[in-house]
């Protein structure tokens, strides 16, 4: 139940800015594990200082830190991505955690303690055993299905990510041969983006093939790699940040494609 309010409070506050709904968090259904992780840490943890709001805010603000600031780390170390970036804030520690959203944190949990967890406590204790037991079971199954799916998604994204570092690699490699090669104005090439290097072998009829080896990376994904990419759009990729522009931008230009034959089809009607 923690779980699904924060993936509201998730949805709400990403979505309003961007126009659109957007689906938030790793998983792909509506739960953000992180929020009822917090919401138990708290309730089993600030239980002893629920005399006190001073000492329920501050203790709540930094378990509730420690929290976010571990599941950072964890998922930067095992998918090599950093999924989301608080270095443009003040008060920050690695840009995993920063002081506003600790703030927020902590007012949230003296919500949890004072107000919505008595609430939920009565809810929960008025339903049966057998039924607790039967909505135990299928949350834990959907759960368990939707973490497999949403860790597969994010394993191939890393894998899809490496695969454009090297293929820019490549293109990095090809090009600096071809103005070695022809000798033309060494360093000012140099000096160009990659793009733009790109750029002039295909005007000169070189790296056809590399094009679209790159083009195939960049627009080869499918609706849960779309909705991973739009739930954590301050997502960095450290090993090769040129990566992740290459799929943001392969899929910009998808959906424009998409778009366009959408109004295509309008307008023949």
């Amino acid at each position: 139940m923690y779980s699904f309010l924060g993936w509201c409070c998730e949805c709400v506050y990403c979505s309003i800015p961007a126009g659109r709904f957007i689906n938030r968090g790793f998983l792909n259904g509506p739960l953000c594990p992180v929020y009822g992780f917090g919401a138990l840490a708290v309730i089993h943890c600030l239980t002893p200082v629920d005399f006190s709001l001073p000492l329920l805010f501050v203790c709540g603000l930094l378990v509730t830190s420690a929290l976010e600031y571990f599941t950072g780390w964890l998922l930067e170390t095992i998918f090599h991505a950093k999924w989301w970036d608080y270095s443009n804030m003040r008060f920050n520690i690695h840009g995993r955690v920063c002081l506003l959203n600790s703030v927020l944190f902590g007012l949230l949990g003296v919500f949890v303690m004072r107000v919505l967890h008595p609430f939920v406590g009565r809810m929960v204790g008025s339903l049966s055993f057998v039924t607790l037991i039967w909505f135990a079971s299928a949350l834990t199954t959907l759960l368990a299905v939707d973490l497999f799916l949403s860790v597969r998604t994010a394993l191939q994204l890393s894998g899809k990510l490496d695969a454009l570092r090297d293929a820019l690699e490549d293109a990095r490699a090809r090009t600096d041969a071809v103005i070695m090669e022809k000798k033309l104005q060494l360093e000012g090439q140099r000096a160009l983006p990659l793009s733009d290097r790109i750029d002039r072998l295909l005007e000169k009829g070189e790296g056809l093939r590399l094009h679209e080896r790159l083009n195939a990376l960049a627009g080869s994904h499918n609706a849960l790699h779309r909705r991973m990419l739009d739930a954590f759009p301050h997502m960095q990729f450290p090993r090769s940040p040129a990566s992740l522009d290459a799929l943001r931008a392969g899929v910009a230009r998808m959906r424009a494609e998409k778009k366009a034959r959408k109004d295509a089809k309008r307008d023949g009607k």
